[in-house]
């Protein structure tokens, strides 16, 4: 008997990592599929309901095109 070996998909969660930030903190991703999309309805999430706000910026270099976020509040 062979058996089909499957693997556990993980899901992003854009509203925990923005969660995890402390005022101040300032952190770099690299973006890939629907990360940008996702962090930016997080954020609007998290305005509205007055938990938190952020800046975004896009930052390129020579090797790759990294999302930079900022906790303001």
């Amino acid at each position: 008997m062979e058996f089909k070996i499957s693997k556990v998909k993980t899901i992003k969660s854009y509203m925990a990592t923005l969660r995890s930030f402390s005022v101040g903190d300032e952190r770099y991703y690299r973006l890939e599929g629907t990360d940008y999309m996702g962090f930016h309805n997080a954020r609007k999430r998290l305005a509205e309901r007055n938990t938190a706000l952020f800046t975004f910026e896009n930052i390129e270099t020579p090797d790759d095109k990294l999302f930079k976020i900022t906790r303001i509040e």
